[in-house]
This record gives structure tokens, C-alpha cells and sequence, in this order.
């Protein structure tokens, strides 16, 4: 093998050293963003059970309105964000639903430029946890 063809081998093999390093490390690099999208999920879940189980135990006549069959909004919210504050970077906003069926609680995740990018969404009412009198 002379000079030349040494200098052109150990070129390509650079360069197909570079390319493999650069496909690795996309590889990685997308691995890492599935899995933090997958702990978001998860995390999101989590709340939103602990949210479930914390209406069964301690929501009360106090979060209904008057009397009535209907969730006091801002009551509601206020015990839920003391009860179970929701962790950095997740929010938690609860809203009347237009046909007065309950309320509805949206949690967002947000991905660390502020976009969210996962979401889960429920429908709260007093009577599926045993709140109504008849």
C-alpha cells in the first residue's frame, strides 16, 4: 500500500467514525426525550389518581355550593391546590362545565421552553363521589 491509498483509507474511516458517532448520538439524544416524555405521563397520572382518591377521602359538603349538587369552583380549588400541591412544572386548572355536569380538571405537563406537551383532562362530579344528598 503506498502513501496515497493510506491517507484515503484512514479519511474514510474518519469520516464513517464521525457519521456513527453522530447517529449515536441522536439515538441517545431521542431516547432521553422519550423517556422524559414518559415520566411527564406518568407523573401527570399519578396526580390525577392521588386527585381521585383525595375526592373519596376529604372532599366534603364544604366544596358544594349551598347545599346543592354542584362543586363550588374556587373552594374546590383552593383545597385541592393545598391538599395536593402540583409538582414543578405541572399545572392544575379546574373548570365549570358548560352543561353544569361537574367540573372539569386539566393537568398539563411543561416541557422546560413552556409548551405543554402532555395533557390529561377529567370530569369531576359531586355524585360519583357520594356528595349528593337526595
Amino acid at each position: 500500500m503506498n502513501l496515497i491509498e493510506v491517507l484515503i483509507s484512514s479519511l474514510l474511516l474518519a469520516a464513517s467514525s464521525a457519521a456513527a458517532l453522530g447517529v449515536w448520538s441522536q439515538a441517545a439524544s431521542e431516547v432521553a426525550a422519550s423517556t422524559r416524555l414518559e415520566q411527564q405521563a406518568d407523573q401527570l397520572e399519578r396526580l390525577r389518581l392521588a386527585s381521585h382518591r383525595w375526592l373519596i377521602a376529604e372532599a366534603g359538603a364544604h366544596t358544594l355550593i349551598n347545599g346543592s349538587c354542584r362543586f363550588d369552583v374556587s373552594s374546590l380549588s383552593v383545597a385541592m391546590d393545598q391538599a395536593l400541591p402540583a409538582p414543578e412544572g405541572t399545572t392544575r386548572h379546574l373548570s365549570a362545565d358548560p352543561h353544569g355536569l361537574g367540573l372539569w380538571q386539566e393537568l398539563e405537563a411543561r416541557a422546560p421552553q413552556g409548551r405543554a406537551v402532555r395533557q390529561r383532562r377529567q370530569l369531576i362530579t359531586p355524585g360519583a363521589y357520594g356528595l349528593c344528598q337526595p
